[in-house]
């Protein structure tokens, strides 16, 4: 299959699916199936087949977006190196919710 053919790194990251030992990271082989497959699906550009895995998986848009790393990059980043039309826009949306939201502030109580 070309596109396994052309991934050649995958790194993906979802949180609580990798565990660390001393020098290496093991991953659980089903998830790492799946994590293929999201990438491969996003290089090719189908939309459709896309969000069946995800639904399939039960791993929303939202999280994809903001844990699924292929070749080093964002999900999004890399469908749109590829060119992936159709899944950047599903999927920028998403990728928009995460911007901007969140607010630090330090609260000190006033000496008395």
């Amino acid at each position: 299959m070309k596109v396994l053919a052309s991934i050649a790194i995958l790194t993906a990251v979802i949180s609580g699916s990798a565990q660390a030992s001393d020098t290496s990271y093991s991953m659980d082989p089903s998830i790492e199936q799946l994590l293929v497959k999201v990438c491969s699906q996003s290089q090719d550009d189908d939309k459709f087949g896309l969000n069946k895995t995800l639904k399939a998986n039960r791993l929303s848009k939202q999280n994809a977006v903001d844990k699924v790393v292929c070749n080093g990059q964002p999900l999004v980043t890399f469908a749109r190196n590829y060119e992936a039309h159709k899944v950047v826009k599903m999927l920028e949306r998403y990728e928009q919710r995460g911007k901007g939201k969140v607010s630090i502030s330090d609260v000190v109580a006033a000496p008395n």
